[in-house]
């Protein structure tokens, strides 16, 4: 679990930002560093970007999410520990567009993918908490999970390519068994934002890899809303001195 948003919206399952299931998403690749914005219809009326406030932490009240920006570096390299001002100056300014009162910032970062996020928001009003036009409310319901075309294909090939890899573990471990359920939550562009094996999965490492590398390295499409989660399930079993199969 990655990034230092506030207890409703920490973990990569809760507290993500999501939208009803109506809602039409417009997506931007900015000029300015690399960053990429997501937004929806309907926001609120654009504001003065020097208005929105910039936190790692949001309000106490529940929120709703009005846009939605993301700026990678390449894995193989250090994810800055701070943002860089550049970054955050376009990411305030999408958000301003969409009249945003905060820029909610976070930082993620795993084996396959170093992003900040950079949430726009506001304070949710009585008729957005509970899905209503104005969009769903940041809180402690789970992310919603993907229904998107062709969501139900991206996920089977990513379990086979998972099963192929832990073919290749068995070949050299013979004896190697174990379970791995990897969670993962899908950004508003079609990629894995983050994903992590549940704490009942097998420790043994290559199999985990093999999952969550087979995960990271699918293209879901884009959600109905800004996310949603997905899991990938693979087993392998087999009766002692017998040879193991991955299922």
């Amino acid at each position: 679990m990655i990034g230092p948003l506030s207890q409703r919206a920490r973990g990569f399952l809760v507290g993500a930002p999501w939208l009803h299931a109506g809602a039409s998403l417009a997506l931007a690749l900015s000029a300015c560093g690399g960053v990429r914005h997501a937004t929806r219809g309907g926001g609120a009326a654009a504001k003065d970007e020097t208005l929105v406030e910039v936190r790692t932490t949001g309000f106490e009240s529940p929120y709703q999410i009005v846009s939605f920006s993301t700026w990678d570096v390449d894995p193989n390299e250090a994810l800055p520990a701070t943002a860089p001002a550049g970054v955050v100056a376009d990411m305030r300014a999408e958000a301003a567009r969409h009249g945003a009162e905060m820029l909610l910032l976070e930082r993620a970062e795993d084996a396959w993918r170093k992003v900040w996020l950079g949430l726009g928001i506001v304070r949710a009003q009585a008729s957005t908490s509970t899905g209503g036009p104005g969009g769903d409310s940041a809180g402690p319901s789970a992310v919603p999970v993907c229904t998107q075309a062709g969501f139900e294909a991206a996920l089977k090939d990513a379990r086979a390519r998972a099963i192929t890899c832990a073919k290749r573990v068995l070949y050299e471990r013979p004896a190697v068994r174990g379970s791995i359920e990897v969670l993962f939550e899908v950004d508003p562009h079609g990629d894995v934002l983050r994903a992590a094996a549940t704490p009942a999965s097998s420790r043994d490492t290559e199999l985990q890899q093999c999952v969550l590398g087979a995960v990271h390295a699918s293209a879901f499409g884009e959600p109905v809303g800004f996310t949603c989660r997905g899991s990938v399930a693979v087993q392998v079993t087999g009766a002692a001195g017998s040879p193991g199969v991955p299922q």
